[in-house]
């Protein structure tokens, strides 16, 4: 090999330099996507995200793709298992069936490309990661026999405590070992907003910095659509308001998919929303009540599905008797009673943390505690309350 003249050794210096800080730029990049924005506090995974909506579902996709594609798979197992069929196949079928996607491009076109960006980031294809946010949707269409879960509490703001919306989430065990806090900025909104959710999934309930938060139940009993708007970008939408009254408005406005209970929270009010396809009817324990519960019966909503009227007459039981069958609904009757309740932080989750009523049972993923006013913060148990310990997120001194 002939030796390098002095030009030719320059040029190969400047080269090893740039490739250098090139590999070196790659690797802060990375790290930076991939783990200053993603810490581990305790059970749960929290991951700030900013930027397009694209641009957040990619790193979300990105940061927690091992997470994702593990939990798809488990996933279509549990949808192999239900259905008796090919996971792929019964996709691609429920989605030829249902027409989301224009719901979603009418009341929520950001999330689309957030999707996108998630399916991108992940390596997952887009019809499936687009069905994975389908989860009430699929629940409901196939009619499915599936135990009840999720149990909500709220209280309007009162001399002695604050406004509070909480919840005890519910969902199937193969998603237990994935609670994750998504901290999103939207400097379009000059808003910030704070999600409890599972890898790959948009939102599961929320608040956000403007003090709206959302907590939610299914109830299946009601109406529902093949092309209303799913719940969890319904959760989101209500997420992108800056008031309670917005939020309420924009429940009230939209077609819903999947029949679901939003309680609402403000900073001095809260509302629970039985919601059927365009139906969104408020339920109070009783008149002039400062406090408000829900479980995975519809209360006020007449609005029923007919298998389930049928299944009513087969039982021979009236909506009214089926109501209020529930035995957290009536752990929850007997606690909250009247208005000399006492309702702040700590009663709620000692509330949450009951174990004899079923109100925390072992499909229990998380309990949020979402605390408004002026200083909103969120308060998460990511797993059984009694168990694990609660973590406080702020939106002003983090």
């Amino acid at each position: 090999m002939r030796p390098l003249l002095k030009g030719e050794t320059v040029k190969r210096k400047a080269f090893i330099i740039f490739t250098f800080l090139g590999i070196l730029t790659c690797l802060s990049v990375e790290g930076f996507n991939n783990r200053n924005e993603l810490t581990i506090k305790g059970n749960l995974r929290v991951l700030s995200l900013e930027g397009t909506p694209y641009e957040r579902g990619f790193k979300h996709g990105r940061a927690l793709k091992t997470e994702i594609q593990e939990l798809v798979k488990l996933w279509k197992a549990s949808l192999e298992k239900s259905t008796q069929s090919d996971p792929d196949i019964f996709i691609k079928k429920f989605l030829h069936k249902t027409r989301f996607q224009k719901a979603i491009k009418r009341w929520t076109p950001e999330l689309w490309d957030e999707i996108k960006g998630i399916a991108e980031g992940s390596g997952i294809d887009l019809d499936t990661i687009y069905a994975f946010q389908l989860v009430d949707e699929m629940w409901v269409l196939d009619r499915e026999i599936l135990s009840e879960h999720c149990t909500t509490v709220g209280t309007i703001k009162t001399k002695e405590a604050p406004a509070i919306v909480a919840q005890n989430l519910d969902i199937p065990i193969f998603y237990h070992g994935f609670q994750t806090l998504f901290r999103i900025k939207d400097p379009d909104r000059d808003m910030d907003t704070l999600l409890f959710t599972f890898p790959g999934f948009i939102a599961a309930n929320g608040i956000n910095s403007r003090s709206v938060a959302v907590v939610v139940n299914a109830v299946q009993q009601l109406e529902h659509s093949r092309d209303g708007l799913p719940v969890a970008f319904v959760i989101r939408g209500i997420l992108q308001r800056k008031t309670f009254d917005d939020a309420v408005e924009f429940i009230k406005s939209i077609k819903h998919g999947a029949p679901q209970n939003y309680m609402i929270g403000g900073p001095e009010k809260v509302g629970s929303y039985e919601c059927s396809t365009t139906n969104a009817i408020e339920f109070l324990p009783f008149k002039g009540s400062k406090f408000t519960y829900h479980t995975n019966h519809p209360l006020k909503n007449r609005n029923y599905t007919p298998p389930f009227l049928q299944f009513l007459d087969r039982k021979n039981v009236s909506p009214e008797e089926y109501e209020f069958s529930c035995p957290r609904f009536q752990a929850l009757q007997g606690i909250l009673r009247d208005n000399s309740s006492r309702l702040d932080v700590d009663v709620i989750k000692d509330i949450l943390s009951n174990r004899q009523a079923g109100i925390n049972n072992r499909s229990t993923f998380g309990c949020t505690v979402m605390v408004l006013g002026s200083n909103p913060e969120l308060l998460i148990s990511p797993g059984r309350p009694d168990i694990e310990p609660f973590q406080v997120f702020r939106f002003k001194d983090e």
